[in-house]
């Protein structure tokens, strides 16, 4: 019988959520876990402290597109499992993708103000890249007869419920979530999960306050920060990593920070 050897990737994983999420799952790593952080930032990537773990790193990517994203990720990814098979690190049983990377676009825009190369730009980097990797993902772990492959995309109240301002957000968030339902239905021993982290009280909560451009969000934002209302980012990532650990939710759903 194989000892347990689960493996997280996670993207955007220099600041901010994936951060967090890094950190959250490291500090409460029951067995023998990896953790392959991935970034643009070599030297970011490199600062994220993470007891318990074996941690590596997949840095200077590029999310501008497919090509992109298989040259600068996927590849390395293929290259470090072979590498890793080579010199008889301990097989794997699980691995997570934790798909943590994206951005919120021009929050001050409304649909008819976007120009046609910021729409082409925001979906290249939030949904082509986000889709070339998951299937990058599939294609080498399926290959491995011994792994369990959860796929986790982070999500948004945006992917299911409509707010003026978020359009191109929304409309990202939501594809990413039907993606992973449609891998449900055509891998049905894959996991897969769209999980909304809540307000979180961080950077990015910051420049919405700041940027956002419908003043009654832009209010009940303010006001959250203001009461410390927000989400802290530790308190949403354990909830992931208990989602997780826990695996009862239905694959291919959609699971708010806020849900029971």
């Amino acid at each position: 019988m194989l000892l347990k050897h689960t493996v997280y990737i996670i993207t955007g994983a220099n600041r901010g959520f994936g951060k967090s999420i890094a950190e959250i799952f490291a500090s409460n790593a029951q067995e023998k876990t990896s953790v392959i952080l991935i970034g643009r930032n070599r030297s970011e990537l490199e600062i994220v402290q993470l007891p318990n773990v074996d941690t590596y790193f997949i840095a200077n990517v590029s999310l501008e597109g497919s090509i992109q994203v298989e040259e600068t990720i996927v590849k390395p990814l293929e290259e470090m499992m072979n590498e890793w098979r080579d010199n008889d690190i301990a097989p794997i049983t699980k691995v997570v993708l934790i798909n943590n990377a994206g951005s919120t676009g021009d929050l001050s825009k409304k649909v008819e103000d976007y120009t046609m190369e910021e729409i082409q730009t925001y979906i290249d980097l939030n949904v082509t890249s986000y889709t070339s990797l998951i299937t990058g993902f599939i294609r080498i772990f399926k290959k491995y007869a011994s792994v369990t492959m959860t796929i986790v995309n982070i999500s948004s109240l945006l992917a299911v419920q409509a707010f003026p301002n978020w359009g191109l957000y929304a409309t990202g968030k939501a594809a990413r979530d039907m993606l992973l339902k449609v891998i449900t239905k055509e891998n049905p021993s894959i996991r897969t999960l769209s999980y909304a982290p809540g307000p979180l009280a961080n950077e990015m909560q910051k420049n919405v306050r700041e940027s956002l451009g419908d003043e009654e969000q832009k209010k009940l934002y303010t006001k959250m920060a203001n009461e410390g209302q927000l989400v802290k980012m530790e308190d949403s990532a354990l909830k992931l990593f208990r989602l997780l650990s826990q695996d009862k939710f239905e694959s291919g759903s959609h699971v708010d920070y806020y849900d029971d």
